[in-house]
């Protein structure tokens, strides 16, 4: 399981009771000492596999024009990028795809 980490910002919609919970938390210790320590070979196993998820493979794919000018237009640089995050990101919410369908 992968660290999941969240950024608070201005529009976050937190109460204030989760907000003073947060900032009781931010400079408590972090107790490590139920964890055992990794083997080198662990170690090296899942550096191979974070480096086997972050492989890219090209894929094409037909979008309509307008489409394509709309993620441009709204993203710009890095519109491609910002979009394979999205598909990326589909593939934890099945609900999404399948209002697609």
């Amino acid at each position: 399981m992968g660290m999941v980490k969240y950024t608070l910002t201005e529009n976050s919609q937190l109460s204030e009771e989760s907000l003073e919970r947060l900032a009781a938390l931010e400079n408590r210790p972090i107790d490590f000492s139920d964890i055992p320590e990794l083997t080198p070979r662990e170690v090296t196993e899942i550096k191979r596999q974070r480096d086997q998820d972050r492989k890219k493979q090209m894929f094409s794919l037909r979008l309509q024009s307008g489409t394509i000018k709309w993620w441009q237009r709204t993203i710009g640089e890095g519109y491609t990028t910002a979009m394979a995050r999205l598909l990326d990101e589909a593939t934890r919410h099945p609900e999404w795809i399948r209002k697609c369908l």
